[in-house]
């Protein structure tokens, strides 16, 4: 069996942070989305991984290379343009010839383990199987209608949906998946729709398995639902409440995870705040907020903030209420003269 991961999305609900960088190269507790995934395909025996990718993102097969540090075969594949899951699934078509394969989405983080997946897959000799989980507003996902333990019908993001079983972004699929892409027209939102080929694959008497997971996931699709997988897997890092090094005169309240390479200094850095490599903070109090890495604050109070790569933010003294920061990569903001609350660039 292979593995799948598509990383070619525009990530356009993560702009500015996406600007210049990858939705699955953006971190989650200090490691980055498509490593994660990389390691849950691998501790499922999965070990040969085609990943999809657009023409701008060489900095993925940059950063994370051909696989050896996992022993594993990464494969990049090219989709042309970005016209929905089941296309990008189609650039892997000759990657995976006949092959079964687990497909995970690059921006999606899934906590449970892939085994009961792949095992419906195979005892169920089924042409599909689909990872479903319940959840409270199933509008903004695929959602799976179940009745007599079939799986009878599948939609992708309904305005009145017919269960709570969300599909999680996770799949199993055969080669009987290839003919029904081929055949496949564009939804009303001009996407090739990869719930639309599983229901064809169900009303042209195809059996596709399921499994329900009660396992958390996370679709980071917005900061929010970024820094909530930051603290869920903070939460359950036992290394993040130890007390991290790099710091000088720092009140620290776990979980924290400061880079190495980062150096802190007169600040409150906690709860839930990662400070990534070669960054500097000073004078300053932090809570749920993710810095990326090379980032330089000062005199900063903030909440529930997210700073880009190479970010510099200054402010003459420190605020008495949190404000709540979205930087993109290389953004400057500097308050030169706090008199003047428009004398900023």
């Amino acid at each position: 069996m292979k593995g799948l991961i598509l990383c070619a999305g525009r990530g356009t609900r993560l702009q500015p942070s996406t600007y210049t960088k990858p939705k699955c190269m953006l971190p989650v507790n200090g490691e980055y989305i498509i490593v994660s995934i990389i390691n849950k395909l691998v501790a499922a025996g999965i070990t040969d991984i085609g990943i999809v990718v657009n023409a701008s993102q060489g900095e993925i097969q940059e950063t994370i290379g051909a696989g050896e540090r996992w022993n594993a075969s990464l494969t990049f594949l090219l989709q042309q343009e970005a016209k929905g899951l089941a296309d990008a699934v189609k650039s892997a078509k000759t990657f995976m010839a006949d092959s079964p394969f687990v497909l995970m989405l690059g921006d999606n983080l899934y906590e449970g383990e892939l085994e009961p997946l792949i095992e419906s897959l195979e005892a169920e000799q089924s042409a599909a199987s689909i990872l479903l989980q319940r959840v409270k507003d199933p509008r903004q996902f695929g959602v799976a209608v179940i009745e007599g333990g079939q799986m009878v019908s599948l939609e992708e993001k309904p305005r009145n949906p017919k269960s709570d079983l969300a599909i999680v972004g996770v799949y199993a699929l055969t080669a009987a998946i290839w003919s029904i892409i081929e055949r496949l027209t564009p939804s009303p939102r001009g996407e090739y729709e990869l719930t639309d080929a599983i229901q064809m694959l169900i009303s042209e008497g195809g059996h596709v398995a399921y499994s329900v997971t009660t396992a958390p996931f996370f679709d980071i699709g917005t900061h929010e639902r970024w820094l909530e997988a930051n603290r869920y897997k903070m939460d359950h890092d036992p290394k993040n409440f130890a007390m991290p090094s790099g710091l000088n005169s720092v009140q620290c309240i776990p979980p924290v995870r400061v880079d190495l390479t980062a150096r802190v200094t007169n600040s409150v850095i906690g709860p839930h705040v990662y400070i990534g490599p070669n960054s500097i903070v000073e004078d300053c109090i932090l809570t749920n907020s993710i810095l990326t890495d090379q980032v330089r604050l000062s005199h900063i109070h903030a909440e529930g903030s997210v700073f880009g790569s190479h970010v510099y933010l200054a402010e003459q003294e420190i605020q008495e209420l949190p404000a709540r920061h979205i930087l993109g990569d290389r953004a400057t903001v500097t308050r030169i003269n706090p008199d003047l609350p428009n004398d900023s660039k």
